[in-house]
């Protein structure tokens, strides 16, 4: 089955980096930091593959970053 949307990762699909990144418009420091962060990356062959299913995984087990805040950080008025 053949993705043709640009920005659609699919569970079932493996990535190259440059295929990843052109899909989700991750630039190369958010890159790193989401591997930084535990987005598994597959190494075979002197390549790097992302597979669809950890960016999904990833996703959501930093489902708290996109909460906001209780409070922001003005300070309250006397």
């Amino acid at each position: 089955m053949a993705i043709s949307e640009c920005g659609e990762i699919s569970q079932d699909a493996c990535y190259t980096l440059a295929e990843f990144t052109s899909r989700t418009g991750l630039k190369r420091d958010a890159l790193r930091a989401a591997r930084r962060n535990g987005l598994r990356v597959v190494y075979k062959h002197n390549r790097a593959y992302i597979m669809g299913r950890d960016w999904l995984a990833y996703l959501d087990s930093s489902e708290s970053d996109n909460t906001t805040p209780e409070k922001d950080n003005a300070p309250e008025a006397v």
